[in-house]
């Protein structure tokens, strides 16, 4: 089975929706498919104060077809498809620097210039784990990104600086070196240094297995952050809240297995995280993720969801008898 992953460019679709237009788009079959990483809804964006241009954006790394759509916003894993079409699964950040380039203009980012809070002569870059609530500006120009698009940019005055917005990444010019063309609404073309060869990729979480075994550390993936919690990704009570999930995992082989659990419905409370990795475990797989769970929680299979959602979208209409609808998501991973 080869795996793709698909994104909404104008508005949330259901996973069942998105397997319709694969099927009719690529004269492939769609044989599975189950919800993606993490979005900036209109609730984020209303809560955050931002533009409606931010909703849809990606909160990680997504890439369809070779290209970088948002680059890993905090150290989260991601399933990755490689050249050869074998499936991995791994943290991903940008620690190891990246090349961005648009409007014929291409910016080497390196490792000295992450995260870093006395900017010198060179480019820096910034991700949603920098432990600051404030950029760096004293003069420098910043350029604030949501996925790969530039969304703002800031000429900063001395002794200015920027509040940290967590909705995605942002360079850093020293005074002058802005490149020509860099403007709002602009797409850049990004390459990461650390995901040569991958073609398809989408960053969820957290990261359940590794090595056989459970291994959820929400503390190195970035989740009790203030960025994180800012944009609802992380909750007090993460590990331990019941509820629908859905998680991937691969064995030895790098054979895919797909889990998903009911909740919020009577007959299911749901699951926590913990007992994702242990179901998952006792399978034999080796490495293991979740992905977007509670009503976003989405498993296709030939085209039919088995999985109950809670989630109606006319919810209000009757509360109590109105019957469970997949909701719409932003991206998904379709097999075929």
């Amino acid at each position: 089975m080869r795996f793709r992953v698909q994104r909404s460019e104008d508005e949330p679709r259901s996973a069942v929706e998105f397997v319709k237009r694969f099927n009719r788009r690529s004269k492939e079959k769609a044989r599975l498919a189950w919800n993606g990483g993490y979005i900036l809804n209109a609730e984020l964006v209303g809560k955050l104060g931002l533009p409606e241009s931010y909703i849809g954006s990606p909160l990680g790394l997504l890439v369809t077809k070779g290209r970088v759509v948002c680059p890993p916003l905090f150290n989260k894993p991601a399933l990755l498809v490689d050249t050869d079409d074998s499936l991995s699964i791994r943290r991903v950040n940008v620690r190891d620097g990246l090349r961005v380039a648009g409007a014929g203009e291409t910016v080497d980012f390196k490792t000295d210039g992450y995260n870093v809070e006395a900017p010198g002569a060179e480019p820096c870059y910034y991700d949603l784990l920098f432990e600051g609530d404030q950029l760096p500006g004293d003069g420098r120009t910043l350029v604030r990104l949501a996925g790969e698009r530039v969304m703002q940019v800031i000429h900063t005055a001395r002794g200015q600086e920027a509040p940290v917005l967590p909705v995605g990444l942002c360079l850093s010019f020293a005074k002058g070196t802005l490149p020509t063309g860099w403007t709002e609404g602009l797409e850049l073309d990004i390459e990461l240094a650390n995901l040569t060869g991958v073609t398809e990729a989408v960053e969820a979480g957290p990261m359940l297995v590794a090595g056989g075994s459970p291994c959820i550390d929400m503390d190195l993936e970035g989740w009790t952050t203030r960025n994180s919690i800012a944009t609802q990704a992380a909750r007090l009570d993460y590990l331990d809240m019941r509820g629908p999930k859905i998680a991937v995992g691969l064995d030895g082989k790098g054979e895919l297995s797909v889990l998903t659990v009911n909740g919020r419905i009577r007959e299911s409370v749901g699951a926590t995280h913990p007992d994702m990795a242990e179901i998952l475990c006792a399978r034999g797989v080796v490495t293991a993720m979740g992905f977007d769970p509670g009503g976003s929680s989405t498993l296709v299979v030939d085209g039919e969801p088995i999985n109950i959602s809670p989630y109606n979208r006319d919810y209000e209409q009757n509360v109590y008898a109105l019957p469970p609808q997949p909701r719409a998501v932003a991206n998904v991973v379709i097999g075929y």
